[in-house]
């Protein structure tokens, strides 16, 4: 758990300079996008029109499909008819239900067959008890994040790529979720690495990442109200463990 001098995350708002500047650029792309389009109109319409008939000319020209001709591409949609952009109302729901049925139905088949989330929770909520803290995988997927409080600071750790960080509550609020908060406030980042050391039995493991980011919190608390007492002639605290060359740097107050 490579654990490293705090980084204070604070929100650093654009000068008016900066925002003139960037309202200017996204104007300007949007005319020119705009113009190009509106260029390309008359030709697209008479391409679409010289193809198969479709419910509504006026969405295949503003439908960016491929399968609306800038080049005729027949084989693609019926060559544009059927096209999601000329679906009604009532072939849209249904196409959104057949989704979320399949959907389903391919969750359901998952969980029962491997029982893999059930299972991955449960060793989650024995550490998060063994642990003596409160938390929760607000995400499964991509990215991976552990929301929960350890000793009265709120925490949570984000895998994503190949890394996991640790960030931690200011101590302006240390009780609240620095991962639900707005950008304008301040978190603190506390440890990192690469999302190995999250594994456990060959598989990625949520309560391994749980441990982690609870030894984590746990260090980088106590380094940071630490005194750093220097005993005999070792490198470190002997209390936190910081390196005592650069013992301040592991505060953040």
């Amino acid at each position: 758990m490579p654990v490293h001098p705090p980084i204070v995350r604070r929100f650093v708002p654009p000068t008016e300079e900066q925002v003139a500047a960037a309202h200017l650029t996204a104007t300007r792309v949007r005319a020119e996008v705009a113009a190009k389009r509106a260029v390309s109109h008359p030709l697209r319409r008479a391409a679409i029109l010289a193809g198969p008939p479709l419910r509504d000319v006026d969405a295949a020209v503003e439908c960016r499909c491929s399968c609306h001709p800038r080049t005729c591409d027949v084989d693609l949609h019926d060559g544009g008819q059927s096209c999601s952009c000329q679906d009604t109302d009532e072939q849209r729901e249904a196409r959104r239900k057949a989704f979320r049925d399949a959907w389903s139905a391919l969750t359901d088949d998952f969980a029962e067959e491997h029982g893999f989330h059930e299972e991955r929770q449960r060793l989650f909520d024995i550490e998060a008890a063994d642990l003596g803290v409160e938390a929760r995988i607000e995400i499964q997927a991509a990215p991976f994040v552990i929301v929960g409080t350890c000793d009265g600071r709120g925490f949570y750790l984000r895998e994503r790529h190949g890394t996991y960080r640790v960030t931690i509550a200011a101590d302006e609020d240390p009780g609240s979720d620095p991962w639900t908060a707005e950008p304008t406030e301040s978190s603190i980042d506390v440890a990192g690495g690469d999302d190995d050391e999250l594994v456990r039995d060959g598989r990625f493991s949520p309560a391994a990442a749980l441990r982690i980011a609870v030894a984590a919190v746990r260090t980088a608390l106590a380094r940071n109200i630490c005194v750093h007492q220097e005993v005999g002639s070792g490198p470190y605290c002997p209390a936190c463990g910081a390196p005592l060359a650069d013992a301040g740097a592991w505060r953040w107050t």
